[in-house]
């Protein structure tokens, strides 16, 4: 007999494994679906200068409020 999560998480950002590990002392069953590559053991992905300040994950996408007005979503949007 296979068993269902009691709470599935999708993504595993900065959001998702917040909330998973905060879920985890409750002895709830969690199940994280994630659709992202993993991040490579690098110096630089754990550098917090290359991330905060030279932006190493931010995406290089626009996106678009609803005045049209462009805005790099960041690392955490």
């Amino acid at each position: 007999m296979s068993s269902s999560p009691d709470i599935v998480i999708i993504g595993s950002g900065v959001g998702g494994a917040t909330v998973a590990a905060g879920l985890a002392v409750t002895g709830a069953q969690i199940l994280i679906l994630e659709a992202g590559d993993h991040i490579a053991d690098l110096p630089v992905n754990r550098d917090q200068r290359a991330i905060f300040q030279r932006g190493h994950f931010r995406p290089k996408e626009t996106w678009y409020e609803a005045n049209g007005k462009g805005f790099n979503p960041g690392n955490y949007y």
